[in-house]
């Protein structure tokens, strides 16, 4: 008997020895806790920012990716035009388009093309639209395409900064559409995309989904201003067909040019070309820069 007691002294003392070592390191161990320094960042007071880095902008990083991206999608655009212009060729097919529209004399244009029954694609400015809105309603009812042409018409304007011709247009596009309910994408800047439109300005039409258009056969009927303009249209349009390329024809709704219309009309007419309307599922004709773009400043 003396034995177990024994046995149980020294089991107890063990178990309060056992219990004295696990509370001191637990006590140690908070100790080190409290006193060693605290590694941890707030979420709140980590370096987030949402701007833009400074300078990026004007980058030549970001130049060079806008190049990159501007070239890739010229090459799309040219296979698709050659696609296009397939198909037209077949058709024996040509674009009249008619720019600074719609005019007071916008409903005997009309009329005559009614008369040779004649299509065309008008690239209208804001203003004018405003003002002449029926002609707008008319081109819509007959069949005619609708496209931008900006507000103000104003180089100085239009091409003043990254953003301006994408914020005309975006104006012009709300215009046609509360006139006619027609959403159209198809534009053409005042005096065409070269040399103005830069690669910055190219990007935020794209971002806007807007289809830049420009021609290949100018009849300088703004120059001109008399049957001449005529005679130099035709043959100009004679060497494209010969060329297999389809003439997308610059003209404009001046009275000048709506008085010798119906001899450039009666001469398509006579050849059997077939005038169409562009839309905006069309590949653009389009300038490239190639190096030729730069800042109206």
């Amino acid at each position: 008997m003396r034995l177990n007691k024994k046995g149980k002294v020294l089991s107890a003392i063990l178990s309060v020895l056992v219990v004295v070592l696990i509370a001191g390191f637990f006590i140690a161990n908070k100790t080190k806790q409290e006193t060693a320094p605290i590694h941890t960042t707030s979420l709140e007071t980590l370096p987030v920012s949402f701007e833009p880095i400074g300078g990026f902008e004007e980058s030549p990083l970001r130049q060079s990716i806008l190049l990159d991206e501007r070239q890739k999608k010229e090459i799309a655009r040219k296979e698709a035009v050659a696609k296009q212009n397939v198909m037209d060729q077949q058709e024996k097919a040509i674009y009249l388009t008619f720019d600074d529209g719609p005019s007071a004399v916008a409903d005997q244009l009309l009329d005559i093309l009614d008369a040779y029954q004649m299509k065309a694609t008008f690239f209208m400015l804001g203003p004018n639209m405003k003002e002449h809105s029926k002609a707008v309603v008319r081109m819509k009812n007959e069949g005619f395409g609708l496209a931008l042409h900006g507000i103000t018409h104003e180089a100085g304007e239009i091409y003043s900064s990254a953003s301006a011709p994408a914020d005309e247009m975006i104006e012009d596009r709300q215009i046609l559409k509360d006139v006619t309910g027609v959403q159209s994408n198809l534009i053409r800047l005042p005096y065409g995309s070269i040399p103005y439109l830069t690669e910055d300005m190219r990007y935020v039409l794209d971002q806007n989904d807007f289809q830049v258009w420009d021609w290949n056969v100018d009849s300088r009927d703004w120059e001109l201003k008399d049957r001449r303009y005529v005679e130099h249209t035709k043959k100009a349009i004679d060497e494209y067909m010969n060329a297999g390329v389809t003439p997308v024809v610059l003209l404009h709704d001046k009275p000048h040019t709506i008085e010798f219309l119906p001899e450039l009309l009666s001469y398509i007419k006579k050849q059997g070309y077939k005038t169409k309307v562009l839309t905006n599922e069309q590949p653009p004709v389009t300038f490239p820069c190639n190096g030729r773009c730069q800042s109206i400043s």
